[in-house]
C-alpha cells in the first residue's frame, strides 16, 4: 500500500484517464439512444448521465468507507467484480436497441398550425451554404 501521496500520483492519473474514456464513450452513446428512441432532444439525457457521475462521486466515497470497515476491502472489490458481471449481459440489449415506430416518427413531424397538420421541414446551415454556393455560380 501507499506511504504517501507521491505513491498515489500515476494510479490517480490513470484513475482520473479512465474515468474520462468511460465519460467520453458513454455521452454519445446515450445521445445515440435518444436519437433513434426519442425525439432529438439530448439535455435531459446528458444531464442524467451527469448526474449520475456526480452522484457516484459524492456517495462514494463514504459508503466505500462503511463497506471497507464492515466487510473489508477485499470482499467489497470481490462483491463490485460480481455486480460488475452480473450487469455485463444487459449490455448486448445495446448491441441493437429497438428503433422507434413509423407512426411515432409521422406524428412528431407533424404540427398544428392555425388548426391545420403541416409537415416541419428541418435545414441545417451547410444545405444554406450549398444553396448559396449554388446561386452564387448561376449568376457568374
Amino acid at each position: 500500500l501507499a506511504t504517501s501521496f507521491h505513491q498515489l500520483i500515476i494510479p490517480m492519473a490513470f484513475l482520473g484517464f479512465a474515468i474520462g474514456m468511460v465519460d467520453s464513450s458513454m455521452m454519445p452513446e446515450l445521445g445515440n439512444l435518444v436519437d433513434i428512441r426519442h425525439t432529438a432532444v439530448y439535455g435531459g439525457v446528458y444531464a442524467i448521465g451527469d448526474i449520475a457521475f456526480c452522484l457516484g462521486f459524492a456517495v462514494g466515497p463514504s459508503l466505500s468507507g462503511l463497506l471497507v470497515r464492515s466487510i473489508g476491502f477485499r470482499s467489497m472489490l470481490n462483491g463490485i467484480g460480481v455486480i460488475c458481471l452480473i450487469y455485463c449481459p444487459l449490455l448486448f440489449f445495446l448491441k441493437d436497441p429497438p428503433h422507434r415506430k413509423e407512426e411515432d416518427e409521422k406524428h412528431e413531424n407533424s404540427h398544428l398550425v392555425f388548426g391545420e397538420k403541416t409537415k416541419v421541414k428541418y435545414a441545417n446551415f451547410s444545405e444554406e451554404l450549398m444553396e448559396d454556393d449554388k446561386i452564387c455560380n448561376d449568376k457568374r
